[in-house]
């Protein structure tokens, strides 16, 4: 894949891609990425041209990041009252391309995972409210020492609502329901301890980007394959969970990407997709 470099009409985020790695970062740092119309719907047209790309020209990992202080401080009410006619149309399901059973805040976090390939987080600074349940919508999160992290929503008398109840259910049910009902900030190493964050690191957008340009060397049939799996047969009943491991591996053996692992290991190089 060629390197592009793209830039939403208003900037609020920025994507470019180089050797099959897309790299995303919200781009409001003056109001520490704070959501507004505009950051949805820059948020929503990256999502539809990296799901196109991804089929079209070899995308095979991203990361989300975000600029300035702060990876994202949740929805900027302010600027979302502003435009109050608007808000009702966040909880129509279907609306602004969604799928069906979705609605656009809920796409907002679980868009990612429709784009077919690994998505990392890099967390730094406030990862608040929306903040937080997007990058929930990721399949790895790395997060710097220093960050804090919260579901604010009860600050509002609303109840988080961009897919948490689907993204969350790797996360202690304890500990999620107090720092919903509270909106507590907690820091890296609490929420590391209790499921929400993968690891913590002092760099974590130099070591989510290495990452996937690691993962984006790997067979892209076998990290295909390996998604599926995991995000299929976990919540699946034993016997399906068993019969599509079978099936999938047996998509993988003997061909042409599967070949080229096992020459390249007995050779001693880096395999070449």
């Amino acid at each position: 894949m060629s390197d592009a470099t793209h830039l939403t009409p208003e900037r609020y985020v920025t994507l470019s891609i180089s050797e099959h790695v897309a790299d995303v970062r919200l781009n409001r740092p003056d109001k520490h990425n704070g959501i507004d119309w505009k950051m949805i719907d820059a948020l929503l047209a990256v999502q539809q041209e990296l799901h196109a790309r991804a089929r079209e020209s070899g995308l095979r990992a991203i990361v989300l990041s975000g600029e300035g202080p702060s990876f994202c401080a949740g929805l900027d009410i302010a600027a979302i009252m502003g435009d109050a006619a608007r808000v009702p149309q966040l909880l129509v399901a279907g609306a602004n391309g969604c799928a069906p059973q979705r609605n656009t805040v809920q796409q907002l976090a679980l868009g990612w995972r429709d784009i077919g390939v690994p998505v990392i987080t890099a967390l730094h600074g406030n990862v608040f409210g929306g903040g937080l349940q997007i990058a929930l919508g990721a399949d790895i999160r790395l997060c710097d020492p220093d960050a804090r992290l919260a579901v604010l929503e009860i600050d509002w008398g609303i109840i988080p609502d961009m897919g948490i109840s689907v993204t969350a259910r790797g996360v202690r049910p304890d500990w999620l329901h107090e720092l919903t009902w509270s909106g507590r900030k907690v820091e890296a190493n609490e929420a590391q301890s209790a499921g929400l964050v993968t690891r913590i690191i002092s760099s974590p957008q130099e070591e989510a980007l290495a990452l996937a340009r690691q993962i984006a060397g790997r067979s892209p049939s076998a990290i295909r394959a390996i998604t599926r799996l995991y995000d299929e047969a976990l919540a699946a009943p034993e016997a399906e969970a068993l019969a599509l491991e079978a099936e999938l591996q047996s998509s993988l053996l003997g061909r042409a990407e599967q070949t080229e692992c096992i020459k390249a290991k007995l050779e001693g190089r880096a395999p070449r997709f």
